[in-house]
């Protein structure tokens, strides 16, 4: 089993788009994939916004039981392929986690999208998550078909 690992800053928002959808794609192709999220720096008590759970639910996804998970070692040592909503996130796991320099990637450079980052929308308008998601389903659809191939 292929066992990959989602990272933004908080764990509320990109990486939790990103996990369940991808869950959700994975599952649809009968691929038998791992998937987790973890943030770098999970803030206690915070959870995800309702505009997540919205967004996810209008994709069929509604079993949402989410609770942002602090990137450890431990994390970083199961996951084969560490996917990182941007590039500073991809330079802080490797700087954190040594280990994990060979298998951690921005989430559009790893899906060979021209778009460096996927930016947060942490407070923003639902808007700007709506548009965020849709960044995230076309790079986590890319990822998907990359890793059918191999």
């Amino acid at each position: 089993m292929r066992k990959i690992l989602f990272v933004c800053t908080g764990n509320t928002c990109r990486s939790v788009l990103a996990h369940y959808y991808f869950i959700k794609l994975a599952q649809g192709k009968k691929l038998n994939i791992e998937v987790k999220s973890a943030g770098v720096a999970v803030a206690q008590g915070i959870s995800s916004p309702e505009i997540v759970r919205k967004l996810l639910e209008q994709e069929g996804i509604g079993e949402f039981k989410h609770v942002p998970a602090q990137i450890d070692k431990q994390i970083i040592g199961e996951a084969e392929l560490i996917l990182g909503m941007t590039s500073d996130h991809k330079q802080l796991l490797a700087a954190m986690f040594p280990e994990a320099a060979g298998k951690t990637f921005a989430l559009n450079e790893y899906a060979g999208l021209p778009d460096k980052d996927i930016e947060d929308p942490f407070g923003a308008s639902d808007e700007a998550y709506k548009a965020v998601f849709e960044s995230i389903k076309k790079a986590v659809s890319e990822v998907l078909n990359r890793l059918e191939k191999k």
